[in-house]
């Protein structure tokens, strides 16, 4: 079947950085092998200028030989938009798309479509430290602990980079770079105060003493959202609280212990509350904290030869509490339970008042549940809907170690090497989720080979293999030609298999609701939901098959600079699965194929007078194969056939600046939904102004943002309680 349109996609916003150069020179590099991307120098005098990125091959590389497609976020483009949250940054990013999963209060970021809860299939590392979260197999974009105050350059591969970050790095990478404790910036404190009750607040100070350079840092923010009025189209009991409110203290250490070592080290601690909308319980909320610690040793053997040796460690324990008011003591029923534990099919029968056509009459035990429960309720069926009232609690408390060599060796100025061996171990302790503690062993090794053959070819080659704990494995190979026409242009080629292993959570759920503080006046109620979900535990992993055609550029241009990227591609995913989360979910499906085929482009013009325009564009055709229990729409529930972008960045005299954005997303959901789809479009305004002094520079800033549609981003298209939003901030360095 063919998925002309599905469901969101994209929101492209102001191509401002969507391929920001980054200016290597030399003097940038942070150690001899750095320079080896591009030496040749006298082919182009220009050299100096090239634009280069660090993410895809682990390696710092001019843009032109990169083997994929890479976007850029860099610093002075984040303080451009005004935004402070990581993921609506992510608009910025074609393929990208950032929707509002309205379930559980937090956004949910897909590439090329996908779920629209608890997405997965990219990896998202921030210096080097994964945030993927295996308990709830996702990433919590609202528990990110970084500000983009601190912020050197996001780097975004868009297509599989399975061989150089492992399973998650299925369809795509987000690398956050923040900047070094040593690099030269001031003290800070800033605010934001919005009227959607938004409040954001940020202090950092830095310091150094002879070889040792730290940067403390420390951010709040506290925002109501989108402050929805319209409470029946989103189904909630109550009035749909959306609160969401996050603090997050960190601190970034560098040590030059000598002229070829040094030592980082990085610490977080943040927690955070959010309201979910009460669907079958009241006062629902999230509670997370999170603990950080990452050491990262890096030792030049030689000019030619580097070992880094990094190890993370992370503690995340996660708290939702919900009431439960007056529900149906009969649905908490021991006898019950066991009889679904059986039966699944009967029990569902029994609670829907059904005739039980599914009982085995011929299994003793499930007839004498079947009786039991029928001398309950069958002559009583009041007795069932007895109210239980109490509090329903579904916690993870989560513990990760990641180990990892990476050795960096130069054969020749022309063919580099990038090798390691990593060790990861999960724990999780879950009663609902899991049914107690469970945990898991990863191992990995990684090859990945820069060869420029000449000065018109760059080949690369790549390779990772990972072995699971329960005999799960995957392996996952790169290939990619670059010819290049100048050191600022090139023609790829690049094909790509990864794989993803099943998560936990898909794999070895043990769901369970248990009702703790329990209070009923039925004699037969217990404290255990009747209906559970348990994992099959034999899942193998997805597969993808990608093909990309791709062309960069970047020249000078009516006295300024003009930097384009296109591409072409397909992608071929096999045995997809597919996992509603919920405790009512029978099966995690699997051996579904989605194929994806389209293009991509951004174009960056910089004038003269550092005056930016960008403009963006994507065209997505998804084509999908579900089971037979199954439709396309489940399995990329956000989706987006066109967007687009366009964004002019404008210095003013005195030292005043706007930014304007205009974005329109088509809704892929139009195929469902025919006239309640909704398309996107949307406008966006940054103005800030810079006061300067010999000891301090102050900005003032003032941020709209104009939504002309309905908004795609409820079940039912309503409009947000205010279509414009607005936010005021100051800042102070010094």
């Amino acid at each position: 079947m063919v998925l002309k349109q599905g469901s969101l996609f994209i929101i492209l916003s102001c191509a401002a950085s969507l391929y920001q150069p980054l200016h290597a020179t030399a003097d940038e590099s942070t150690d001899d092998l750095s320079s080896l991307a591009w030496d040749s120098a006298s082919w182009d005098s220009t050299a100096a200028d090239i634009p280069h990125v660090l993410t895809p091959a682990r390696l710092h590389q001019a843009t032109a030989e990169v083997p994929g497609s890479v976007t850029v976020l860099d610093a002075d483009f984040i303080r451009r938009t005004g935004i402070k949250r990581i993921s609506q940054l992510l608009r910025y990013v074609p393929g990208m798309l950032v929707a509002y999963d309205i379930r559980d209060n937090s956004d949910a970021v897909v590439y090329h479509g996908g779920p629209s809860i608890l997405p997965k299939s990219f990896q998202v590392l921030i210096d080097g430290r994964a945030q993927y979260l295996a308990g709830l197999a996702a990433v919590s974009w609202e528990d990110l602990p970084v500000a983009v105050e601190d912020i050197k350059r996001i780097e975004v591969v868009r297509g599989p980079a399975a061989t150089s970050f492992g399973t998650n790095a299925y369809k795509a990478v987000i690398n956050i770079i923040t900047h070094y404790p040593q690099d030269a910036f001031d003290d800070q404190i800033s605010a934001q105060q919005g009227n959607n009750r938004d409040t954001y607040l940020y202090a950092r100070t830095t310091g150094d003493k002879e070889i040792h350079h730290w940067r403390l840092s420390a951010k709040a923010y506290s925002t109501e959202h989108l402050r929805d009025s319209e409470d029946a189209s989103i189904g909630c009991i109550n009035p749909c609280d959306d609160n969401r409110d996050f603090a997050a203290v960190m601190l970034n250490t560098s040590h030059q212990l000598s002229d070829a070592q040094r030592l980082n080290t990085a610490f977080t601690i943040t927690n955070s509350y959010r309201d979910v909308p009460d669907y079958e319980f009241s006062s629902n909320h999230v509670e997370a904290n999170q603990f950080e610690a990452s050491v990262i040793y890096e030792h030049d053997l030689s000019a030619s030869h580097e070992i880094k040796l990094s190890a993370h460690a992370t503690r995340f324990e996660r708290r939702q509490h919900g009431v439960l008011e007056s529900g149906p003591s009969g649905l908490f029923d021991p006898l019950l339970r066991q009889l679904d534990e059986i039966n699944p099919e009967a029990a569902d029968q029994f609670v829907q008042g059904e005739s039980l056509t599914t009982l085995d009459t011929s299994n003793p035990e499930e007839l004498a549940l079947a009786q039991q429960l029928l001398a309950r309720y069958g002559s009583d069926p009041a007795a069932f809907f007895i109210p239980i009232s109490g509090n329903v609690l579904a916690d993870t408390n989560e513990r990760r170690i990641d180990l990892e060599i990476q050795d960096t060796v130069a054969f020749t100025d022309n063919l580099i090497m990038i090798s390691g061996i990593g060790y990861r171990r999960e724990q999780i302790y879950s009663k609902p989720f899991y049914d107690g503690y469970i945990d898991s062993d990863q191992f990995r090794g990684f090859g990945n080979i820069n060869w420029r053959v000449s000065n018109r070819w760059a080949l690369h080659s790549g390779v990772m293999y990972e072995y699971e704990e329960g005999g799960t494995d995957v392996w996952s190979g790169k290939l990619a030609a670059n010819y290049l026409i100048s050191p600022l242009e090139s023609v790829r080629l690049v094909f790509s298999r990864a794989g993803r292993t099943p998560d936990m959570l898909e794999q070895r759920a043990d769901w369970i609701l248990v009702v703790d503080n329990a209070e009923t006046q039925s004699p037969y109620a217990g404290v255990e939901y009747y209906d559970g979900f348990k994992g099959p535990g034999n899942l193998q992993p997805q597969i993808i098959h990608s093909l990309e055609l791709g062309y960069f550029a970047s020249k000078s241009f009516f006295g300024g600079n003009i930097e384009w990227d296109v591409k072409l591609f397909r992608e071929e995913l096999t045995n997809v699965i597919y996992h509603y989360p919920s405790i009512r979910l029978d099966t995690v499906n699997d051996g579904n194929e989605i194929t994806y085929t389209g293009a991509e482009g951004q174009l960056a013009f910089t004038t003269q007078e550092t005056a930016e325009f960008r403009l963006t564009s994507a065209w997505l055709r998804t084509e999908v194969d579900p089971t037979d229990d199954l439709n396309d729409s489940d399995l990329v529930a956000l989706y987006a056939p066109r967007s687009h972008s366009a964004s002019w960045f404008q210095p003013w005299p005195a030292q005043i600046f706007t930014q304007l954005s205009a974005f329109v997303i088509e809704d892929g959901r139009r195929v469902n939904r025919g006239d309640n789809a909704a398309d996107l479009h949307t406008l966006e305004l940054n103005l800030y102004r810079d006061f300067t002094s010999a000891e301090t520079t102050t900005r003032l800033s003032f941020r709209a943002q104009r939504d002309f549609t309905t908004d795609t981003f409820k079940p039912d298209s309503e409009p947000y309680a205010q279509a414009v939003r607005f936010q005021i901030s100051a800042s102070v360095s010094f």
